[in-house]
């Protein structure tokens, strides 16, 4: 994850059952834009996204790892 934003509107406490919907808004070549709302029965309780960057192991790298492009097969099951 690269960046992360949330907003919140209505207070949920631990035990409340809500329902959280998670949608891919967006697709770059290594990156993806992830949007979830979560609501608390018919309320928008919160608004979140993140940016995620489709990566791979690389012993070489400093931080063993770097981005790569995203596979098309992956972004089809998103579809």
């Amino acid at each position: 994850m690269i960046d992360t934003r949330a907003q919140f509107y209505v207070p949920a406490s631990f035990g409340e059952v809500v329902v959280v919907e998670s949608t891919i808004t967006e697709w770059g070549r290594s990156s993806f834009q992830v949007q979830h709302k979560l609501y608390k029965g018919e309320a928008l309780a919160a608004e979140g996204s993140e940016k995620r960057v489709w990566t791979v192991s690389d012993p070489e790298s400093k931080n063993g790892m770097r981005s790569e492009p995203i596979p098309e097969e992956v972004k089809a099951r998103f579809s």
